[in-house]
């Protein structure tokens, strides 16, 4: 594992994809969220966390990048011939990843949460547990996507296919929704997709009324994250690169 994390380090190190991707992290989480703080809104505090919406693009993108471009180099064969086990590989670039994710979306989080209880009307306390869960859970959010993407790249090895697929899986339910005049059914859907259901993690307003609740909804999109992950580790162990 060792051995994984130190050769997954120097890609990172030497390849640009996280010099742009960090910083596109942060900029499209706190672009977003901050303007999004001063406007009028039931949820001060899940407008103030809208940018989350955004930044996941940049996190899944990243995500898939990393290994399914990898593929479509040829490098990933030669990765698993100096590194035979690979699991350890998709390990450390699960692990390289959430870090990147967690040095880029925090100091935006907070930045965005700083900026609304400064500015935005009724916003409350900094310590209140509403606003500690959703920034957190919204950090969280992203390292489950993040997982997920990686689990997606791993399962079809196309980057193309595994961007198309793991932005449709984010943005597409929340689109088709309104599609869906049956109350009952946008419920269902609303509690099923990792996008709606996780981002109730943010929602600090009217909780009865929601679908899913916040924790529960965070974890069906852990439970997205971890399954396609895991189905993406048994693809990668048992099939030729």
């Amino acid at each position: 594992m060792r051995a994984a994390l130190r050769a997954e380090w120097t890609k990172l190190r030497t390849v640009p994809d996280a010099a742009i991707a960090l910083p596109l992290i942060a900029l499209l989480t706190a672009a977003v969220s901050i303007p999004a703080a001063t406007a009028s809104s039931p949820d001060v505090v899940k407008s103030s966390l809208l940018g989350v919406q955004l930044g996941q693009a940049a996190v899944a993108v990243w995500a898939v990048h990393t290994l399914a471009g990898e593929y479509g180099t040829g490098l990933l064969r030669a990765t698993f011939t100096a590194l035979p086990r690979r699991l350890d590989v998709l390990l450390a670039k699960a692990a390289l990843l959430l870090t990147g994710v967690l040095a880029a979306g925090v100091p935006a989080i907070v930045a965005s949460v700083l900026f609304a209880h400064a500015h935005a009307d009724g916003y409350p306390s900094l310590g209140s547990a509403a606003v500690l869960r959703a920034a957190t859970g919204s950090v969280l959010y992203l390292c489950l996507m993040t997982l997920l993407a990686l689990g997606v790249a791993a399962c079809v090895r196309s980057g193309v296919a595994a961007t198309g697929i793991v932005l449709g899986v984010l943005y597409l339910t929340p689109a088709v929704l309104g599609m869906f005049h049956d109350p009952d059914w946008q419920r269902w859907i609303y509690r099923l997709s990792p996008s709606t259901a996780g981002a109730s993690i943010q929602s600090t307003v009217d909780l009865a009324s929601l679908p899913i609740g916040p924790w529960a909804g965070l974890g069906v999109a852990a439970a997205w994250a971890f399954g396609l992950f895991g189905a993406g580790a048994l693809i990668l162990r048992a099939c030729d690169v």
